[in-house]
């Protein structure tokens, strides 16, 4: 069985206002169409929002990447207070990660704006 992380049980952690953000942000309908934006199983964000496990940081760097928030702006949404974080487990054999191919968030905003200035 995986051991918890002691993020689950900080006063004050809310994943859940994390990823309604992230769904009103990036103008997903659901959870599932959360999860195929940010490139992640839908069970991860299930798993998220019942606190089962943390919100990991390939989730964090998804939607750092998305939205161009930094990483304190969507770790203040959540509710984490740490400041210092241990990197446990890294080595050089990084993986790559699929990346969604979506316009930058505020790319679209800055063309639908100029649409709507145009019409």
């Amino acid at each position: 069985m995986r051991k918890k992380s002691p993020l689950i049980g900080q006063e004050g952690y809310t994943p859940n206002h994390l990823l309604d953000t992230l769904m009103e942000m990036l103008e997903t309908k659901s959870d599932a169409a959360l999860a195929r934006v940010l490139a992640v199983p839908p069970s991860t964000i299930s798993k998220v929002r019942h606190k089962q496990v943390a919100i990991n940081s390939d989730l964090l760097l998804a939607a750092h990447e998305l939205t161009e928030m930094s990483i304190r702006e969507l770790r203040d949404l959540m509710g984490d207070t740490k400041s210092k974080y241990w990197l446990g487990g890294m080595d050089g054999a990084i993986k790559p990660r699929k990346t969604p191919a979506l316009p930058r968030f505020r790319e679209v905003m800055h063309r639908d704006a100029a649409q709507a200035t145009h019409m």
